[in-house]
């Protein structure tokens, strides 16, 4: 599974709880949460206990915003643009939310004439809502998780630095906190290893750079962060499950 894409997401907890690990920080979710995931924004989630749950997960990009007129890019993706993630809803939120979706679920699942309008004009009213409701609650708004302080700091620290030589031993003997220790703590906070987390911060930059530049690949894989054209490939394909030349024939033609 990608990490991290170039569409938007919206992730809503009908059931259960999860903790959901956004850019540099992780939130406990219980059902009511709402999250919206900005484009490119790396994230996961992992599990609460044994808890079951139960979610529905919508997407959607650039393009079909342009489609909705040249003005509604502001108004339908201010709730991807706070700093804050999530939302806990309840009472009469919470049931415009539930009566959006799954109206959106009924649209797609019947598929009876009109059908993609319709799934429009809701994703359109639920994302307008959505709007409103983070400008409303932006004081209220969730707070990210402080079980591990240190851990948030050095994913801050890799974020910054991803582009120098970053190993296990350099990160334990700068924060002060032994290997095995960082592992552990790391993957429970984040839902990634280290190096999982790192591949993910370096393919994220190098997808950008294939994008919005005409650099040669072998550079881009050294301004990423990689130490050979080789290894970047190989994790490039790993993550993305497509080469750097494939990836940029693809962005060029969208």
């Amino acid at each position: 599974m990608n990490h991290f894409h170039d569409h938007y997401e919206i992730y809503y907890l009908l059931s259960g709880k999860r903790y959901y690990f956004i850019q540099d920080r992780s939130y406990l979710i219980q059902e009511g949460g709402l999250v919206f995931i900005d484009k490119n924004e790396l994230h996961k989630t992992r599990g609460y206990d044994d808890h079951h749950h139960e979610r529905i997960l919508l997407s959607f990009d650039d393009k079909w915003i342009h489609s909705i007129g040249e003005d509604a890019a502001e108004c339908l993706l201010s709730p991807f643009r706070q700093k804050h993630h999530l939302f806990s809803l309840a009472g009469i939120h919470r049931t415009t939310v539930e009566n959006l979706l799954f109206s959106l679920l009924r649209e797609q699942q019947q598929m009876l004439s009109g059908w993609q309008l319709n799934s429009k004009a809701l994703l359109t009213q639920l994302l307008v809502f959505c709007s409103r409701l983070s400008e409303k609650s932006a004081a209220e708004a969730e707070q990210p998780q402080a079980q591990n302080l240190k851990i948030y700091e050095i994913v801050t620290y890799i974020n910054a630095q991803y582009r120098n030589r970053l190993t296990l031993a350099s990160i334990s003997e700068n924060f002060y906190i032994s290997p095995s220790y960082f592992c552990r703590s790391f993957r429970e906070t984040t839902g990634f290893s280290f190096i999982e987390y790192l591949n993910n911060v370096r393919i994220r930059e190098a997808q950008r750079l294939l994008r919005e530049t005409k650099n040669k690949v072998i550079d881009i894989a050294e301004q990423s962060g990689f130490d050979s054209v080789a290894h970047f490939g190989r994790v490039f394909k790993q993550v993305t499950g497509q080469t750097p030349l494939e990836c940029r024939k693809l962005m060029r033609q969208s």
